[in-house]
């Protein structure tokens, strides 16, 4: 007899040591994201959902016919009890890297390992956190593929991204200093937001692609939300670097303020962005110097020289064809609008 013939019935009846046949991926899942395509992987169909949850975070465009970003996620029970986790579990997260590989711990909820240059992941989570894919998706789906994307040649600026009239607006300011506000004044206003956190520079097809990420989301600060009444009903509280910021989904407000597309970067309005205790809202030209001491600063976390440079290198085109302009925010509230006309107008 030929022992081969008997490998099926046997391994059925071994011990599963390493987890391999519970851990086997049975439900896959495709999708994109900025027209890259992705598969999901998962040995819980339920979790699959978590694609929904992340695709509406990033652009559409063109689907790309190349290889596919292969993610797995993995349901296995823990060993101890493990609570629901919490909505925030995003702010608890711990990471760490070594050439081209990332790993996030997800506390006792799991853990995942990543493989930038194949664009493949691997995360083990507990049915605690399974059984939440909105979770799974903002805590840990949405920050392996951001790392993809950035990883495979997609530049990124910390910014925030508006069109009106064909063109594009580009806000770059410090952490709270009145970004969120300025962009919500302006999208009640005229404008049509992309995102208010990241805009990416896809490196596929002529020109320049602006895709952003969150798509039409805005934090706000407490004490600017007097300034809004008329979204108060539409908040959601958040937890975002120890402290308490509302989110507003424009698409529950008015879907017609949201830019879901990639947009092509043609005219481009970059402004940098500042508040003064002066009456006037003012623009003046900003210098090549200060445009790249402030996107420096606001293109990327801390990663290896050569991932940094590669960033910058696809931020420059950009650069190149916007138009560079302090924006200096005071305190009459109808002068922001009076001094972007202006600028439109030119």
């Amino acid at each position: 007899m030929d022992p081969m013939e008997r490998v099926a019935e046997v391994a059925a009846e071994l011990e599963d040591f390493w987890g391999r046949r519970a851990a086997a991926p049975r439900y896959s899942r495709g999708g994109y994201v900025f027209g890259h395509p992705l598969q999901l992987h998962s040995n819980d169909e339920a979790l699959l959902a978590a694609l929904d949850h992340s695709a509406r975070h990033f652009s559409h465009t063109v689907p790309l016919e190349i290889a596919p970003f292969q993610i797995r996620l993995i349901v296995q029970p823990s060993r101890t009890a493990v609570s629901p986790p919490p909505g925030s579990l995003l702010e608890n997260n711990w990471y760490t890297g070594a050439g081209e590989w990332l790993m996030i711990q997800l506390g006792p909820w799991g853990h995942a390992y990543i493989d930038l240059a194949r664009g493949e992941a691997t995360a083990v989570l507990s049915p605690e956190l399974a059984a939440r894919p909105d979770v799974v998706s903002q805590s840990l789906l949405n920050t392996i593929l951001l790392n993809f994307c950035l990883h495979h040649g997609y530049g990124m600026l910390h910014a925030s991204c508006l069109v009106r009239d064909g063109r594009a607006l580009l806000l770059l300011a410090p952490h709270d200093s009145g970004k969120s506000t300025t962009a919500l004044q302006l999208v009640l206003n005229g404008f049509r937001l992309l995102t208010d956190s990241m805009v990416h520079i896809s490196p596929y097809g002529a020109g320049a692609l602006l895709c952003g990420f969150p798509v039409g989301t805005i934090k706000l600060r407490e004490d600017v939300l007097p300034q809004f009444p008329q979204i108060h009903s539409f908040l959601r509280p958040e937890r975002v670097r120890d402290e308490t910021k509302f989110n507003l989904d424009l698409r529950r407000y008015d879907p017609r303020l949201v830019v879901e597309e990639a947009w092509p970067a043609g005219v481009i309005e970059l402004c940098l962005l500042t508040r003064a205790d002066q009456e006037r809202t003012t623009i003046a030209p900003a210098s090549n110097e200060e445009v790249w001491g402030a996107v420096l600063r606001n293109s990327l976390y801390y990663d290896q020289p050569d991932v940094w440079q590669r960033n910058l290198a696809r931020i420059a085109p950009v650069l190149a064809r916007a138009g560079t302009h302090h924006l200096t925010i005071g305190r009459d509230p109808q002068g922001l609008l009076r001094a972007m006309n202006r600028l439109w107008e030119n």
